[in-house]
């Protein structure tokens, strides 16, 4: 199991920073988490923690509709794990 060390280790600041952005706004039991509107310097930074397998978008896959296009970003299950929160249920 990864400790926040191992993940902080793995990241630049500011891929960290943004993902301490996302765990604040995690709730396990919503079916939303990090909604808000990214920046183009975001972007880079929240297509790095995908790659790194840190943060998944939940709309991935969905129709482009208006409520799917800005991305719904979750931590994922290491990211959970490392931090010691709740696994996601929502329902």
């Amino acid at each position: 199991m990864k400790t926040i060390n191992d993940i902080k280790n793995e990241l630049t600041d500011k891929e960290f920073q943004s993902l301490t952005h996302i765990l604040n706004a995690y709730d396990p039991k919503g079916i939303e988490c990090y909604t808000d509107r990214l920046t183009r310097s975001e972007k880079g930074i929240f297509g790095s923690l995908v790659k790194k397998g840190m943060i998944f978008d939940s709309y991935e896959g969905m129709d482009d509709d208006d409520d799917h296009q800005e991305g719904n970003w979750f931590p994922s299950y290491k990211v959970i794990e490392a931090f010691g929160l709740p696994e996601h249920q929502p329902y």
